[in-house]
Parts: structure tokens; sequence; C-alpha cells
């Protein structure tokens, strides 16, 4: 984009919004130090769903996720292991995950279906 300044190229985007059917960016002059904004409205709808419309089929949860590595069982042993005193860091390093995820699923955070 050029600069309405100062008319230089050298311009960097600093903050994009996005709406219904038009786009905000927020630009600044590298040469000027000027702000200036862009809006960008669409004459044909972006592709895709529209907004707030399901996603068809059933999401698989779980362990009937393609790329889970968790079975049910694992994660009822985490909770035990973790009622019976056991710390975070022993329960990650025992299923080699990070120590924030292993309290996310103790806590019914994440695998709440469960």
């Amino acid at each position: 984009m050029k600069c309405r300044h100062c008319n230089s190229k050298n311009t960097r985007v600093t903050c994009t919004d996005h709406f219904n059917n038009v786009t905000k960016r927020y630009c600044r002059c590298l040469d000027c130090k000027t702000k200036f904004r862009t809006i960008e409205q669409y004459e044909m709808p972006k592709p895709g769903p529209l907004p707030g419309t399901p996603r068809p089929g059933n999401i698989a949860r779980g362990s009937a996720h393609g790329s889970s590595v968790f079975k049910d069982t694992d994660i009822h042993m985490m909770r035990l292991l973790y009622t019976q005193g056991k710390t975070l860091k022993f329960i990650a390093s025992k299923y080699g995950i990070s120590t924030s995820y292993t309290s996310r699923i103790v806590n019914r955070k994440a695998w709440s279906h469960i």
C-alpha cells in the first residue's frame, strides 16, 4: 500500500479487523511515521458457510477422533492418579504430555465428555 501522505510504499499493516462484508486494515508508514486506515468492501460474499451455521455431520470426540493419542481408559487413569495424590508433573511425565494439558484433563476442561 502507498502512504497517503508521502506516497511511500514502505508501509506495514499493524492490525486487521474483519466484519461481515468489510475488512479494515490499520497501517503505518515507516518513512513519515503517519498512521492511516484502509477499508475493503466485498462485492461478493466470502466463500464458505455463513457465520453461525452448524457444521455438517457429527464431530468425533475423544478416542473416536482420528488423531487422538489417548483412550478413554487413559483419561480415567489420569484422573484416578490425581485423586490418589499424584502430582501433575508425575502424571505428565508418565503419559508424555505437558503439565498444563494434564491439568486441563484432570480438571475436566479437556476431555470433558468423559
